[in-house]
This record gives structure tokens, sequence and C-alpha cells, in this order.
């Protein structure tokens, strides 16, 4: 706030140093570079300057502007003798229209909840007389047994439509004043939003003779910025993926930017002007990595962190995408920028506008990994090198199969190495199947110690019309006591890895042929013990 109040004494001062009032200057946006936390806009104007002093005003600037990132540079024969930006709390500000919604639907709310509150009174008048002419006499004559059957049946279906009736409005109130209390929260939210000063720009110019030229400024602003997503397709398993590279665009300035230059940076601008500090770089091997199918379970991947989840419900995809737009790409020392030819528009308040920045064809390594103990399915997988050259930022993927939505994979630029794998899903052309062999499972005693013996049939086929390679998982248990021993009896050629108890089999499946691999391990520990061995 201080900071404020002497930029707006130094603005005063600039106009009392002229004697004259300023000359409103518009001067719109025109372009934006758009880093993941910030935003610099770019105004650009023509002005005829005449001879001598002259105070240039620019309006309606950004509430969220950063004073000290302002600068302002001239093109022409004048100078630019000052730039003093000041909070403008005088200006009345018009509601924003997602202000004007918000008020709309409370006033909706507020009807609904009173329509409801009306009819429950309604209903609670009519229960209560039925209730007071529950009982019923006939004067000086007599009712009889039906009569007074059949009065009862009415009083009785009568109250429970009634009550049925009351509890189904007050459902309908509670939740109309759920919706409107959190329309209320976030309608002061943005009212204090709406109400923040705008700033304004003071610049002072000066010129021997009167020329035309152009006032160019620049600023950073926060509540704004970008983020990166992906769509990633395959068409087929012999065939390329295509990564779609896309930003998704935001920002809160209180004012639609439109038309405009736009270019999306990794960099992050800093507003400090302290002279960083180089700190020793320390590195250390990188922790393995997992592969997770539908959380039950995790076995060792040989690709990097980032993985797909298979979802159970598909969407179609658009048979046909867009064509992007011609797109610069510039590489610094240590950030890049997309620098967009076309001119684009980036709303206040909404949903981020969705921009395509690069659409890449690259070559897949395709395979099928399976862990029948948990689940009997095999998921197709992609493998997708060099994308250390991609430029990815953070982002989430989504993952395409045809034009079906198989999932979503989380990239994590810090985690990737020459490849990523990524799952599209269970492929119904390679069937897995495990099987315990009941002949084989056996329990016996062998003096103090019982002895358990356990044994699986697990059988993979290849229904496809050409090779399948496929890695296959599974799993021994580890004994934590040294009076329980475990000991593998038959892996098919499986590789043990013994620290963790993980079976690996790499096969390569011919068209139409059955593979079956034997899984059988030995269990010992005293007798008067249990070991849970079915998990």
């Amino acid at each position: 706030m201080k900071q404020l109040i002497s930029l707006s004494i130094a603005a005063l001062m600039a106009i009392a140093l002229t004697g004259q009032e300023p000359v409103i200057l518009k001067a719109p946006v025109t372009a934006a570079t758009l880093y993941p936390d910030r935003a610099q806009l770019n105004h650009s104007a023509r002005i005829t300057i005449p001879a001598g002093t002259t105070v240039l005003l620019i309006e309606n600037l950004p509430r969220t502007l950063q004073p000290a990132t302002l600068r302002a540079e001239g093109a022409g024969d004048f100078m630019i003798m000052s730039v003093n930006p000041r909070a403008n709390y005088l200006a009345d500000r018009e509601e924003t229209e997602e202000i004007t919604s918000i008020r709309l639907r409370i006033a909706e709310l507020q009807i609904l909840i009173e329509d409801e509150n009306t009819e429950v009174g309604i209903l609670k008048e009519k229960e209560a007389f039925l209730t007071a002419n529950r009982v019923v006499t006939g004067g000086n004559g007599t009712i009889s047994a039906e009569q007074y059957r059949l009065l009862s049946e009415q009083y009785a279906s009568g109250i429970e439509g009634i009550r049925k009736g009351i509890v189904t409005h007050n459902r309908k109130i509670r939740a109309f004043e759920e919706e409107k209390k959190k329309l209320e929260n976030q309608l002061s939210d943005e009212t204090a939003r709406n109400n923040l000063p705008g700033f304004e720009v003071l610049i002072t110019v000066s010129s021997s003779r009167q020329i035309t030229g152009q006032i160019d400024l620049s600023y950073l602003v926060r509540d704004a910025g970008w983020f990166p997503s992906y769509d990633i397709r395959v068409t087929g398993p012999d065939a390329p993926a295509t990564i779609f590279y896309k930003a998704n665009a935001w920002q809160n300035s209180g004012f639609d930017w439109e038309n405009i230059k736009c270019s999306f940076s990794s960099a992050s601008p800093a507003v400090s002007g302290t002279l960083p500090v180089l700190y020793p770089w320390y590195i250390s091997f990188k922790q393995e990595n997992v592969i997770m199918i539908r959380g039950t379970g995790t076995m060792k991947a040989e690709a990097p962190a980032s993985r797909a989840i298979a979802d159970a419900s598909l969407l179609d995809a658009e048979e046909e995408s867009a064509i992007a737009p011609p797109v610069t790409f510039t590489q610094g020392m240590n950030n890049f920028s997309f620098d967009l030819e076309t001119k684009q528009d980036i709303p206040s308040g909404t949903s981020p506008a969705v921009i395509e920045l690069q659409r890449i064809t690259t070559d897949a390594f395709y395979r099928y990994i399976a862990i029948p103990k948990l689940r009997e399915e095999a998921y197709l997988t992609a493998s997708i090198t060099e994308w250390e050259s991609l430029n990815l930022l953070d982002g989430v993927a989504n993952i395409y199969y045809g034009n079906t939505f198989t999932g979503k994979s989380n990239i994590t630029a810090s985690a990737l190495t020459d490849t990523l794998d990524i799952s599209l899903g269970p492929d119904k052309s390679v069937t897995v199947k495990r099987e315990k062999r009941k002949d084989v499972t056996t329990t016996r005693l062998i003096g103090t110690n019982k002895e358990e013996t356990r044994s699986y049939l697990i059988t993979v086929r290849n229904n496809r019309t050409t090779p399948a390679i496929i890695v296959l998982h599974d799993q021994i248990p580890i004994s934590t006591n040294n009076q329980i021993s475990v000991e593998p009896r038959e892996l098919s050629g499986g590789v043990h890895d013994t620290p963790t108890g993980k079976i690996k089999w790499d096969l390569t499946i011919a068209p139409g042929e059955t593979r079956e691999l034997i899984l059988e391990y030995r269990v010992r520990f005293p007798k008067g013990e249990t070991v849970i061995l079915e998990r």
C-alpha cells in the first residue's frame, strides 16, 4: 500500500511540474508473452506529439500490474522523460459477466427456496387438518367396521403422502441453500477482486517540434500464465505415435485480450533485482520407478516414471483434428518459447484457451505388459523414444488408441529419460490366464516343520496375425523371519529378482501360438505357526 501511495504522489508531481492536463492515449494490448506463473503484456499506440512537454495518460491497465516491471519505449524524434504508474481508486468498474451471472443465479435460488418453503407450509397445514380430524365419531349414530377401516386407510394414505412430500421439499431446500451459500462465497471473492484499483500510467515526453511517433509499453502481470497438456494418439500396434502439444492459456486481468500476438515461454521471470547465488549442484543415483495397473499392485518398470492407467469408460475421440496454427520455436540457454504467427483471443476469468503448439509424429516400439496375478489382461504399451528433444513440460496427456480414449498419463519432465512407456489399455487379442495347479499344490509335515508348495500355470495366447512381444510379471513371497524359508522350484525361464521376489518373463509369441509357463515355489516354517500364502 505504501508503494502505491508513493507512486500516486510521484504521478501527481509529474502533472504539477508540466502544468497541463494529461492527454489520454488509447494503447490496446498488442502482444502477450505467457510464462507458467505470470505474463508480460505489450501495448502500442501511434500519437502526434506537439512541441514542448506533454503528459500522456494510458488508462484501464490490469489490477495485477507489477510496477517494478513497467517499461516504456518511444519510436520517433522525442524523449521519454518519466514513466509513472498510479493506482486509480476512483474509477467506476463495471461488474464482470461472471459476477452478474452469479448474482442472477443467487436470485433464482432464493425464489426457488421461497417456493419450496411455501409448499412445505401448505403440506403442514394439511397434516394438521388430518391430525385434528383423525378421531371419527358418528355423533348419535354409529359407524360400521367397514366405514372405519376405509376412513383409517384414507387417513394413513393422506398422512404418508404429505410427510413424504415434506421430506422431498426439505431436501430441495437444503440443496438450494448449499448452492446459494457456495455462490455467495464465490461472489464475495469475485467482488473483492473486481474492486481492486486499476492502474494508470503517466508518460511525460518532450519534443522540440510537432512529430508523429509511437509509444510501446510493457509490464508483467500476475493472475495469468499457461500450462501444457498433450494428446498422444496411436492408430495401431505397427503405426507411429502422434503427439499433440497444447498450451492452456489463462488470465484474470479483468479484461479480454483480443486479437493479440501470443508467445508461450518456459522461463520464470523474477521481479527481484537481487543478484542470484550459484549453489553447489549435487547429483545421485535415480530411484527405480514403478508401473501400476488399476492400483492393485506394483511391479518394476524398465521405462521412466510416467504411466497411464486404463480407464473403464471409453470416450470417442474426434476423428479429425483442426490444423495447428503456424508456430516458431525458439530455444534459449535454459528455456524455450513458442511464438504463434496467428493472433489469438484470451478471455479473462473463464476456462483456459486451448491452443495447439505442435503436432509431432514419432516412432514407437510396442509391447504387452501383463501381471496376471493382479489382472488377467495384457496391456498394450507404446514406448516412445527421444523425448528429450521434444521440449516437454510437466502436464497431463490424454491417451487415444485409434479414436478411443483409453486413459491419462502424467508427464513429468524431470523424470523423463530417452524413453517413455504409455499404456494403451488392455488388448483382447492377447489373452493371459493364471490357474492354480491343484495336483501339485500340497501341504505336508516334515518333522517339526510344515512344508507348503504352491504351483501356478500361466497361459499366454497370441490371437494376432503378427508376433507379440510380451513382458510378464509375477512374484513369490519374501521371508522376513529366519524360521521361514522360501524356495523357488520352477520358473519356466523367468528371471527371479531375489530382493523383491519379482519374476519377469520376456516373451515373443508367434501368431496363433499358446505358451504355458509354470511358477512353483515351496515355503517351509514351524508346524505350530500359520503363514498366509494366498493373496
